[in-house]
């Protein structure tokens, strides 16, 4: 999609939902950037958290605070419901106290029964002080956290919210990034969740692969960074007792380099099976269904909300699964696909998301 087509389908979107063209508008960043000005210059400190609530003041992130988070494990311990502008904001905080080493502020954020420890946690933030950041990579990764939600002021809800949000948050990167990490901010933006679902095995490890490779190669170790970082700080920016070893394993994962090593079918299928692939480092490798279409679905095809929404099925009920998606996937020429629901056998709907991707809706 062309960015003046790509710019009147944001406007449009934003206009019906009452949001404005002020999506897209950065002409009103100029404290930002001033702040930012001097972060870099070496002239003032400044955190994530600090830059978040600068962002707010000028951008139609402050809606989100009247957009909740639903659902019972996203509310907190005072029974209030947290809303995505909570959620950003403790990310960003979650960002700023990973780099400080608070050991107990992510602690009280851990999930008591995962078994992680005071230690294990000493060494992510060992492994996080050895990435050694520059003020501008912050400024980046900064940048992709405030902005990974972004997508969602579209309200057309998670199925299409990062690749709508690569989109909408695009000039802000233009204008705010330092220049030659634009383009890392915007893979840290668009892959901050699908590395988690590589390790779900609902995205094929080769799809973030390509992208990090399209990357200047100086740029890969510090992008793949950026990713662990935020799926830690994500994970305990979601409430309390929800970071698990599962995500602090994907981070020292993004910061080894080892996280999309494994690019294997079997793999991906493996954890696809799994009823819990979060808790086993790695699934044991599946064999091959046999099914031509399923192997084309396996090498490159994301397939998000498979686990959310298949909980509770059989190995043998989820391949029977795999093969009727992977033929309604076939017939529609879709890049990605959602499930939404359990009738797979409903007839499928075709989405296209502001960055052009075609998205097929299965299930509901």
């Amino acid at each position: 999609m062309g960015a003046l087509r790509a710019e009147a389908v944001i406007s449009d979107t934003c206009e019906r939902e009452g949001l404005g063209a002020s999506v897209l508008d950065a002409s009103g960043t100029t404290v930002v950037r001033t702040a930012l000005d001097e972060f870099l210059r070496g002239e003032r400190d400044l955190s994530g958290l600090e830059l978040y609530h600068e962002l707010e003041r000028c951008t139609p992130l402050l809606q989100f605070h009247t957009m909740f988070r639903e659902g019972p494990q996203n509310r907190n311990g005072d029974g209030l419901q947290q809303s995505y502008g909570d959620h950003n904001r403790l990310l960003m905080l979650g960002l700023d106290k990973l780099f400080a080493r608070d050991v107990s502020w992510y602690r009280s954020r851990v999930d008591s029964e995962d078994g992680v420890t005071d230690a294990e946690l000493s060494d992510l933030f060992d492994r996080v002080a050895d990435a050694r950041l520059t003020r501008d990579a912050h400024v980046a990764l900064w940048l992709a956290a405030a902005l990974h939600d972004c997508g969602m002021l579209a309200r057309r809800g998670p199925a299409v919210d990062v690749e709508d949000g690569i989109v909408i948050g695009s000039e802000l990167i233009r204008s705010l990034c330092p220049r030659g990490l634009q383009d890392l901010a915007s893979f840290a933006l668009r892959h901050h969740d699908y590395i988690k679902d590589v390790f779900l095995g609902e995205v094929p490890a080769a799809a973030v692969a390509s992208e990090l490779d399209a990357l200047d190669t100086e740029l890969r170790p510090t992008a793949m960074a950026a990713l662990g970082f935020v799926q830690v700080a994500g994970a305990a920016s979601l409430g309390t007792g929800r970071l698990t070893a599962f995500r602090v394993r994907i981070c020292c994962s993004c910061l080894d380099g080892s996280a999309l090593d494994d690019q294997s079918r079997a793999t991906r299928l493996a954890r696809l099976l799994a009823p819990f692939p979060e808790r086993v480092a790695d699934a044991t490798p599946a064999a091959n269904t046999g099914d031509e279409l399923v192997d084309r679905l396996l090498d490159g095809v994301p397939v998000s909300g498979w686990h959310r929404v298949f909980a509770g099925t059989t190995a043998p009920e989820r391949v029977d699964l795999l093969r009727v998606i992977s033929e309604q996937w076939a017939a529609s020429k879709a890049d990605r696909v959602v499930i939404v629901g359990r009738e797979v056998r409903r007839s499928p709907k075709l989405d296209v998301a502001l960055n052009g991707s075609r998205i097929l809706l299965v299930g509901g």
